[in-house]
């Protein structure tokens, strides 16, 4: 029997009614630990306050998002263990069809309107799974992916009702870990025993992360083809597809499955950036209009969605509105040194497309200012949007100099160096170029190379000393950071434990995780610091 009394729970519905007759329904079965969040914005702040057993969301949640985005949002922050019960509760008799094309599907749902006893049954089943997979569970909460596999290998073996989910947790894991090809096999038998589309998206995302892109493509198309609602394998195809530097394929498929479901605005700002690289400035114009629109009230929404939209208005010349998208970004954000770099870099960018040259030099100085104040680190568009206007306002120096460090932190992303490039070119800087951009890329690769050359020459102490220094300066560059986390690492694990070290390979592999956690090699060496922590007893 499950002792529903110590169960928390978190219950998500615009309706005040709604949530108190669930709270009745809940309290039926010894519930009385229970919550309301009538919003999708204050479930978020009350998950992120306190831990919960079980979240029951309604799906229409009726503030420009659905119970369906707020699940998906809380489980890729990791904002929920896997143990907790996520059940949907919906009138929508179509949303059958969402859980089969969703990527990532409640524990469960229930159709309005329900009986208390159906509830019942349908929660007993759920924590009876919970239950089934919490040593799973429990190697995931602590990041031993590795121990987490062998968990499911070992209730495979034991030939439950719940194998098929094993199976795509288990599968999940392999690609998470770096193991594509072990993930590919899982999948292939899968597919071998019956079509699933989750199982032909993960087949593909393993071909993906191998370099296969035609084949990925394959695999993806389809997969649509079997179930053109799959939402989930129309964003990976794009992804494919730009990835593959096929720009306009990976428009048109965004398009595609915005047709499905025009309101997610995740995929409505990638629509906007894609159709954005392809100078279609209608369609990006469009695009990113929707989201601010649409998103005003949503927890989805940030500045980045009104910069965006601020740049189309420049480039369309439309300068008055364009500054005032700028001044809705920081009136609707406050007053961050993020915020304030962003919109003073674009506001700096739009006064001088208008030739307001006095006003273009105050706002490129405010952005230096609270660059240089907060001590941030630059994303990839606001750094080149920076650079840019330095060019622009007569501040060469700054925006070589930027151009150098942007170069040194992504020396081996060919995509980003054509963007520098690009600007490079609209200001007027194409002769410099090609000397700014190869001349640091010569620089951090042979400074990458004489690290790693001295660490397999045995001196580890100077290829720490090396690769340390060069990540420090270069903090956005993942190889500097992850060579310099193996060479502190190897050194642990060979001449025992050096705490220091060890703690400065976690700030590293933390730093970079948010962005880069993807990577195969990010995932072995993340694996490698687990390890040797853990042969030390030390739990990192």
């Amino acid at each position: 029997m499950i002792d529903y009394s110590k169960k928390r729970v978190l219950i998500v519905d615009d309706s005040q009614a709604m949530c108190s007759s669930l709270r009745i329904t809940l309290s039926n079965f010894g519930i009385t630990r229970s919550e309301a969040s009538y919003t999708a914005g204050e479930a978020i702040y009350r998950i992120r306050s306190r831990e919960f057993d079980m979240i029951v969301c309604d799906y229409n949640l009726g503030d420009g998002t659905d119970g369906q985005q707020l699940l998906e949002f809380v489980r890729r922050e990791g904002l929920i263990s896997p143990s907790v019960v996520f059940l949907m509760v919906t009138a929508e008799r179509s949303y059958e069809k969402v859980v089969l094309c969703a990527e990532m599907a409640p524990d469960d749902y229930l159709l309005k309107p329900f009986t208390a006893e159906t509830m019942r049954l349908r929660l007993e089943r759920v924590f009876d799974k919970k239950e089934a997979f919490s040593r799973i569970y429990t190697q995931l909460t602590q990041r031993h992916l590795d121990k987490a596999v062998e968990e499911c290998d070992r209730l495979l073996a034991q030939k439950t009702r719940y194998s098929i989910d094993v199976m795509r947790t288990k599968g999940e894991l392999l690609l998470e870990l770096g193991r594509e090809d072990e993930a590919r096999a899982l999948y292939e038998e899968i597919l071998h025993l019956r079509v699933v589309p989750w199982a032909r998206l993960g087949l593909a995302r393993a071909m993906h992360n191998s370099g296969e892109l035609d084949s990925a493509m394959g695999e993806l198309r389809e997969a649509i083809a079997e179930m053109p609602e799959y939402l989930a394998a129309y964003d990976t195809l794009a992804e494919v597809q730009g990835a593959a530097g096929m720009g306009e394929e990976a428009q048109e498929t965004l398009q595609s499955a915005l047709k499905i479901a025009p309101g997610n605005l995740v995929r409505q700002t990638a629509l906007g950036e894609v159709a954005y690289r392809n100078q279609d400035l209608e369609t990006a114009g469009k695009a990113f209009e929707t989201v601010v629109d649409k998103g005003r009230y949503s927890f989805l929404r940030t500045y980045k969605d009104y910069v965006n939209l601020s740049r189309v208005q420049m480039d369309q010349k439309q300068f008055d509105k364009a500054v005032r998208t700028i001044g809705n970004a920081r009136d609707s954000f406050g007053d961050s040194p993020e915020v304030e770099l962003a919109a003073s870099t674009m506001e700096s960018l739009i006064q001088h497309a208008a030739e307001n040259e006095a006003a273009a030099k105050v706002a490129l100085a405010r952005a230096l200012k609270a660059r240089d104040d907060a001590k941030l680190q630059l994303s990839d568009q606001v750094a080149v949007d920076l650079a840019r206007s330095a060019f622009l306002n007569g501040e060469e120096e700054i925006g070589r100099q930027m151009v150098r460090e942007m170069v040194s932190n992504y020396y081996d992303d060919a995509r980003f160096q054509q963007s520098v490039r690009n600007m490079l070119e609209a200001v007027g800087r194409g002769e410099e170029s090609k000397a700014l951009i190869e001349d640091s890329v010569v620089a951090v690769v042979k400074l990458n190379n004489e690290g790693v050359m001295k660490a397999r020459q045995g001196d580890m102490a100077g290829a720490i000393e090396l690769l340390l220094e060069a990540a420090n300066r270069m903090p956005q560059n993942i190889q500097l950071a992850l060579n310099a986390a193996q060479a502190l690492i190897v050194e642990s694990d060979r001449h025992g434990w050096h705490d220091e070290h060890m703690r400065e390979a976690k700030r590293l592999v933390d730093m970079h995780e948010p962005v880069h956690g993807h990577l195969a090699k990010f995932k072995k060496i993340k694996a490698y610091l687990k390890d040797v922590g853990l042969k030390f007893g030390v739990n990192l």
